[in-house]
C-alpha cells in the first residue's frame, strides 16, 4: 500500500472513530433527557409554572435543592422517603422546567414554593435547603413561617459566600461556568464518574474539601470502595445531565452567591437543626456556623465527612446524622397537618400530566 493509501485508511479510521463518539453522545443524550422528567410534572401556580417531583407517602417536606441538579437531586433525602416522609422537589427557576423570570432571588423562589404549595393543596411543610438552595430555604421559613414545622439546614448557604480561586480555576468550575458545550462537557464528565471515579473525584478534593491531597485520596478510597457510598457518587453524577437545561439556574446560583445580602435568619421561628462540614471547600463551614448562631435555638451538627459533600466518607457517620434528621422531624412535624385538596393525611394530591 502506498503512503497515501495509509493516509487515506488512518483518516478513515478517524472519522468512523469520530462519528462513532458523536452517535454514542447524541444516544446518551436522548436517554438522560428523557430521564432528567420521567418522573416529574409541570404546574401552572399563581407565579408561574414550576416542574417538581414527590416521593414517598407522609408528611410532606419541602426540599430546596441544591446547585447543578434540580429535582433530580431529591435522592439526598431518600432516608426520609424510607422513614415515612413524603419529599417534595420542585426545580428551583432556572432548572429544568421551572423559567428562570419565575424567581430570581430567594425571596422570589420562596414565594413561588409557596404558591406551588397553594397548587398542590399542601398547608403545613417541613422546610429542607441543601448548599445553594439554602438562601430560598431560608426566607421560606421566614417569609411562611405559619407553614413550616421545622428548618433542615445541609451543608447549606446563609451568608455572602464568594468562589476561591480552586473553584474558579478547576476544570469543572470553568466548566460550569461556560454556557458553550455544556452538554458535551458534562458527558465527558458523567463519564468519567462512572467509569474513572477516584479520578474523576480528585479534583473536586480541592473544590470541595478542605484536606490536602493525601487526606482527600485517602477518603476517596474509602468512599468508592463502599457500595453504597459509591452510589451516591454515581447518583449525583447522573442528578447533573442534562446539563443545559439547569445551566440558568446555575449560574443565577452563583450570582446570589457572591451577592447575597443579609437573609432574616432571626426571624426563623421553626426548630432548626443544621448539619454542617467543618472541612467544607465549598461554601465553607462559616455557613453553618452563622446559620446556629442566627436561628435562636437552633441545633448544629459538626461532622468531617468529604467536605461540603457531608453524605461521603464515615458511612456510619452519615446514617447518624440522618437518623437525628429523622428523629428531630418526628418530633416537630405534626402527623395530622389540617390539609385541603382530599389528600390523606400529610400527602399532596398530583395533578394529572
Amino acid at each position: 500500500m502506498s503512503w497515501i493509501g495509509i493516509v487515506a485508511a488512518i483518516a478513515l479510521v478517524i472519522a468512523l472513530l469520530v462519528l462513532a463518539c458523536w452517535c454514542w453522545y447524541r444516544a446518551w443524550l436522548r436517554r438522560v433527557t428523557r430521564l432528567a422528567s420521567a418522573e416529574s410534572q409541570i404546574v401552572s401556580t399563581a407565579r408561574g409554572r414550576v416542574e417538581y417531583a414527590v416521593r414517598g407517602n407522609g408528611p410532606v417536606v419541602l426540599h430546596f435543592h441544591g446547585g447543578n441538579v434540580g429535582h433530580n437531586g431529591g435522592f439526598f433525602l431518600a432516608h426520609l422517603v424510607d422513614a415515612g416522609y413524603r419529599v417534595l422537589t420542585p426545580d428551583r427557576p432556572g432548572y429544568l422546567g421551572t423559567p428562570i423570570e419565575n424567581g430570581r432571588t430567594p425571596e422570589e423562589q420562596a414565594d413561588l414554593a409557596a404558591a406551588l404549595l397553594d397548587t398542590l393543596g399542601i398547608e403545613r411543610v417541613a422546610v429542607v435547603g441543601i448548599s445553594a438552595g439554602g438562601p430560598s430555604a431560608i426566607q421560606f421559613a421566614a417569609r411562611h413561617a405559619q407553614r413550616t414545622e421545622a428548618l433542615v439546614l445541609l451543608s447549606a448557604i446563609s451568608q455572602r459566600t464568594g468562589l476561591s480561586t480552586d473553584q474558579t480555576n478547576s476544570s469543572f468550575g470553568r466548566l460550569v461556568m461556560t454556557p458553550k458545550y455544556q452538554n458535551p462537557a458534562y458527558f465527558l464528565i458523567h463519564q468519567s464518574m462512572h467509569h474513572m471515579t477516584k479520578l474523576a473525584m480528585r479534583d473536586m478534593i480541592k473544590t470541595e474539601t478542605t484536606y490536602d491531597e493525601a487526606t482527600g485520596r485517602k477518603l476517596i478510597d474509602a468512599i468508592v470502595s463502599d457500595p453504597d457510598q459509591k452510589r451516591r457518587v454515581l447518583l449525583i453524577a447522573d442528578a447533573m445531565v442534562p446539563a443545559l437545561p439547569r445551566f440558568a439556574g446555575v449560574m443565577n446560583d452563583l450570582q446570589v452567591q457572591k451577592e447575597l445580602g443579609e437573609l432574616p435568619l432571626a426571624a426563623v421561628r421553626a426548630p432548626t437543626l443544621i448539619v454542617g462540614s467543618r472541612f467544607d471547600g465549598d461554601i465553607g463551614y462559616a455557613n453553618s456556623l452563622h446559620s446556629h448562631e442566627k436561628i435562636a435555638g437552633s441545633t448544629l451538627i459538626t461532622v468531617d465527612q468529604f467536605g461540603h459533600f457531608i453524605w461521603w466518607g464515615d458511612a456510619a457517620v452519615t446514617r447518624d446524622f440522618e437518623a437525628r434528621i429523622e428523629q428531630f422531624l418526628d418530633r416537630s412535624v405534626r402527623r395530622a397537618s389540617t390539609r385541603t385538596g382530599g389528600a390523606a393525611p400529610g400527602e399532596a394530591p398530583i395533578p394529572p400530566r
